[in-house]
């Protein structure tokens, strides 16, 4: 009995003692460990101001600090890969942890690889001494390499999401730290990560679009925002791009003085079920009418083909308004007869200025319209300041002054991960897209002024009903000091069309211009999809004309549970005023707004959300989130 109690407390005490020893051992594996937290914080200190200095355009500075990073994360990545650390991470309770901060190390490491290559890139993209681009034409085997660079910062920034994602931030000793990094983290690198995966179609299409392959030709069109149609403004000037093996020649810019015949009556082969198409003769200016550039581009190539005799690869469309951001990027423009052109003189001089419509001021604008064309192409590939160029571009594509469509599908598909495209957004939920096309010969489009308001009440399963009120303002001016005739008539004589949410059924619609209310048309029709509903008003400079839409949309939000999400995507009309828009949510008796609202919404006192915008940036995107108290 005595023998058996001692072999009892031998045994205790030894696993006693084991365990001393083990936890004395984990203690002296964990104690590296006690750097991580600050050589971490460094790391990331440094990578932010990398990326501020960078977004300030001052590399130098940028990428010391990311020098000064990888200093920081290889002390980091030491410790957290170490035989220590990989040990610790299978141990119960502490474990989860150490994995949770070592996915958190190799994250910040694949970000810092990111930003090295991105240093490698930069002379060869946007230093002044880049070769991408010079003389106007493209270097492809610089190109080659510069997109293999992007596709390994592709690679690095997605494997830094995964390993992020992979934090769970669930241990009880370091949980919340864990969390709170991986969640500051994700919402800097998932919108970067995304980008990229958009992008990458990109950089398999792109030489090939240059002419690595052979020859390509591209139709480039400049539209007037003065006269528009529902894609964009009336295309008055073209000229034709070709490109072999990066090397690209630009074709003469035509408008209806140095080349009438391209805009002679003709029928051409118009793509299939477009509403908006006539079968009738029309001029290529009628080619743009679908709002869509999937569609309008593909009727403008077909248009353009038959009257050149040639087979085209693409159409890049844009106006004014483009050209004057593409200036504000990259300075003013000389132009024989009229001087310095900049961003901010550009669209008046091409659409606004009434009080210079004479004979000779109608030549000198047609000067400048000839050289628009050429002048943005040399300003594109001219390798000067490429990353304002590009953002100047960006700019302009979100707000549907320019587009690119492709027929190739790889290249389209490209076009479109970039948000070039002009395609209507395709959501399944709530919708906004109030497009007006011009139905005389005037030019007094560039007076419009579009105001939206948008009121929701949503239901509790989602469904919703809805009130769009559409105001068409007239800024004209009720008297014009140039020669008054169609041209520079100020009045508005306009379709107005309402693109309706997927599944919308209309309830009442109302149209009242200056006398009165007017006949207002209820039938809608299809558009790929989408219906949507045309209505016509005539508006006089200082007046006002309004169409208000009430209809049901099935699946405005999304109910899971007790949240209710609500979706709302805006496709802006690309006229020379932006839109103004507000929206008022409603929610179902006992859901109150939950979590952060998007940048520009607010809680009204009863309790639900408002978003007003005195300039529509641009292709707008919502999603707002409503939590059920019972």
């Amino acid at each position: 009995m005595t023998c058996v109690s001692f072999l009892r407390r031998h045994w205790l005490l030894s696993s006693l003692g084991a365990l001393v020893l083990l936890i004395i051992g984990l203690a002296l594996l964990a104690l590296p460990l006690r750097s991580v937290p600050a050589d971490a914080s460094a790391a990331q200190d440094d990578l932010t101001r990398a990326v501020e200095a960078l977004q300030a355009d001052d590399s130098e500075v940028g990428f010391d600090h990311v020098a000064q990073a990888r200093v920081h994360v290889d002390d980091v990545t030491a410790v957290t890969d170490g035989i220590g650390a990989k040990i610790l991470s299978w141990v119960p309770l502490a474990g989860s942890g150490v994995r949770d901060v070592r996915d958190l190390a190799t994250a910040m490491d694949h970000l810092t690889s990111a930003m090295e290559v991105g240093e490698e890139l930069y002379p060869q993209i946007a230093s002044e001494d880049s070769q991408l681009l010079s003389d106007g034409n493209v270097d492809l085997e610089i190109l080659d390499a510069s997109l293999a660079g992007l596709k390994s910062v592709t690679r690095h920034m997605r494997a830094a999401r995964t390993h992020l994602n992979d934090v769970e931030g669930k241990n009880l000793l370091v949980g919340d730290t864990t969390a709170d990094a991986r969640d500051t983290a994700l919402e800097k690198v998932d919108p970067a990560a995304s980008t990229l995966d958009n992008l990458s179609p990109l950089f398999d299409s792109l030489p090939e679009m240059l002419g690595s392959e052979g020859q390509r030709g591209y139709v480039i069109a400049m539209m007037n925002p003065a006269e528009m149609k529902y894609s964009g403004g009336s295309m008055l000037t073209f000229s034709r791009l070709r490109i072999d093996g990066g090397e690209i020649e630009q074709g003469a810019s035509g408008d209806i003085v140095t080349d009438p015949k391209l805009f002679r009556l003709l029928h051409w082969d118009r793509v299939e079920d477009n509403p908006f198409s006539r079968k009738k003769r029309q001029r290529i200016t009628h080619a743009n009418s679908a709002p869509s550039w999937p569609v309008s581009g593909e009727d403008t190539l077909r248009a353009w083909d038959k009257l050149k005799k040639q087979e085209s690869d693409g159409l890049i469309a844009l106006d004014v308004v483009a050209m004057a951001n593409l200036l504000k990027a990259t300075g003013p423009l000389e132009v024989e007869g009229l001087g310095t052109v900049t961003s901010d003189n550009l669209v008046e001089i091409t659409a606004g200025d009434y009080d210079r419509f004479g004979k000779n001021e109608q030549e000198e604008r047609k000067a400048l319209n000839q050289a628009l064309i050429p002048a943005f192409m040399d300003r594109i590939f001219s390798g000067v300041d490429f990353i304002a160029t590009m953002k100047a571009l960006g700019e302009s594509a979100k707000g549907r002054h320019l587009a690119l469509y492709f027929r190739d599908e790889p290249a389209q598909k490209a076009s479109a991960s970039m948000g070039f495209a002009g395609d209507l957004s395709d959501t399944e939920h709530d919708y906004i897209g109030a497009f007006t096309q011009n139905r005389v010969g005037s030019k007094a489009d560039y007076w419009q002024q579009k105001r939206l308001k948008h009121d929701v009440r949503l239901n509790e399963d989602g469904s919703a009903r809805v009130t769009l009120r559409t105001t068409i303002a007239n800024t004209g001016p009720t008297q014009v000091a140039g020669e008054v005739h169609a041209y520079t008539d100020p009045r508005l004589d306009i379709a107005l069309t309402s693109f309706l949410p997927k599944g919308a059924e209309v309830r009442e619609v109302k149209l009242m211009t200056a006398d009165g209310e007017s006949e207002a048309y209820t039938k809608t029709r299809d558009y790929y999809g989408r219906e949507f509903l045309t209505n016509y008003m005539v508006v006089e400079a200082a007046e006002e004309g309004v169409l208000t839409v009430t209809y049901d949309v099935p699946a405005a939000a999304v109910r899971s549970g007790d949240t209710l999400t609500y979706h709302l995507d805006i496709d802006p009309h690309p006229t020379v005023r932006k839109e103004k828009v507000e929206v008022n949510v409603e929610w179902p008796d006992g859901f109150a707004p939950a979590g952060t609202l998007p940048e520009g919404w607010e809680t009204t006192e009863d309790g639900n959300s408002r978003w007003k915008t005195g300039a529509l940036k641009g292709i707008s995107s919502f999603e707002l989130t409503a939590r059920s108290g019972g």
